[in-house]
């Protein structure tokens, strides 16, 4: 199952690179225009839950569908989950909670995957598909009749149970990011340990096998925060490195100089997951050096070969060029995640025993008489301009199209 990514989680996307951005800069500047863009978001789409399944702002043309994908309002709760752990304002908090209990209705319980019953969907299912129950899934679409489980939606919905754990210190979040990891790694988690697409227990459990680099970035940041709300055994720690390896060197999205290749947001999804994990600092030192230097290869070829010139703020659907010419919202929205994300970097990355790629990184380097966190700020400076101008260019075209 393809995911688009010219639709509704797009500006749900920027909510969180906005919050995230004022993290990492240490600052509020977008906390009161992010509550005015949930407010509206919310007014116009109640529980965050999609109506408008594919808009593209490059061409300007809107396709409606019966199919509403929970992945893409399952964006903002992520963003309002984030937004609360940076600004501490509780009205992010309930955002958080409000999406989550909408796609809650579409994720499959114990007790229903017992019963193959969900008053949301008109139609019964298996209570096992491979051997293995169906708890933890969460549909495609709030589609009745559609018996599709999405990796993807899936995904998200564990990283947003996972992150209001983490704010709420409650069992019932904490329960339902474990169903979501464990309803991924039976059923979608190919023997490379990448992700497929979905699976739809209503037509013999079939599987797409199409491996998903959205989905598998999804999975490895739900593994992250896990990481830090449970126990984390030496088999969890296996997979989620395992799984990073795997998705991070794929010749299926990654050009032999190991540069994310495709023209999407896939590469949001896994850079995104990447950073967290390096942020969070839950894993060995060599898979840190590892990821540091991945970000900065994609940060390198994101300056140099997304853009027509240092002054543009607009940058091409791939890292690897051609530059950006006209505004697409995908291909800002990747490119500001390796912006955003290279922010953590306050020096050069050192070598890995995990196979690398080519590119190495370039980053400025750490001063030798400042402390870690000057260089870190002095870092923030340096990208901070084109990462304003960016957003500031997605939040004029993507949120006045969608809602003004």
């Amino acid at each position: 199952m393809t995911i688009l990514g010219s639709s509704y989680d797009i500006p749900g996307t920027l909510y969180a690179q906005m919050a995230e951005f004022d993290r990492l800069t240490n600052q509020t500047k977008y906390k009161d225009m992010l509550k005015q863009y949930f407010a509206l978001t919310e007014s116009t789409k109640p529980g965050f839950l999609d109506q408008l399944s594919v808009i593209s702002f490059s061409t300007f043309w809107i396709l409606l569908t019966d199919l509403d994908p929970l992945f893409f309002g399952l964006s903002y709760g992520y963003a309002a989950a984030l937004a609360y752990t940076i600004y501490q304002d509780p009205d992010f908090l309930a955002l958080a909670a409000t999406s989550w209990a909408s796609a809650r209705r579409y994720t499959i319980s114990e007790e229903q995957a017992v019963s193959g019953i969900m008053d949301t969907k008109q139609f019964t299912f298996p209570s096992s598909c491979k051997g293995a129950t169906l708890t933890g899934g969460t549909y495609y679409a709030t589609d009745p009749n559609n018996t599709n489980i999405a990796s993807a939606s899936s995904g998200f919905f564990l990283i947003l149970s996972a992150l209001l754990a983490e704010a709420a210190s409650s069992k019932t979040y904490i329960d339902a990011a474990v169903e979501s990891a464990n309803f991924i790694q039976s059923q979608l988690l190919n023997p490379s340990n990448l992700v497929l697409g979905s699976i739809n227990p209503s037509t013999n459990c079939s599987v797409d096998l199409t491996p998903s680099r959205f989905s598998s970035g999804l999975f490895i940041e739900g593994l992250v925060i896990l990481a830090e709300i449970t126990a984390y055994n030496a088999s969890n720690y296996a997979l989620l490195r395992s799984t990073i390896v795997a998705v991070a060197t794929s010749s299926l999205w990654h050009g032999v100089n190991g540069v994310y290749d495709r023209a999407d947001t896939g590469g949001h999804y896994i850079v995104r997951a990447l950073a967290s994990l390096y942020e969070r600092n839950t894993t060995s030192s060599d898979l840190q050096e590892y990821i540091k230097e991945y970000i900065g290869v994609q940060y390198n070829s994101v300056i140099e070969h997304s853009r027509s010139s240092n002054e543009s703020n607009i940058y091409g659907g791939s890292c690897t060029g051609p530059p950006g010419t006209s505004f697409d919202n995908g291909a800002q929205n990747t490119a500001l995640t390796a912006l955003i994300s290279a922010i953590q970097l306050a020096d050069n990355p050192a070598s890995s025993d995990i196979p690398t790629s080519s590119m190495s990184a370039s980053l400025p380097p750490q001063s030798s008489t400042g402390s870690a966190s000057s260089s870190k700020k002095d870092f923030a400076g340096i990208i901070a301009g084109s990462v304003v101008g960016g957003i500031t260019l997605l939040a004029a075209l993507i949120v006045g199209a969608l809602f003004l």
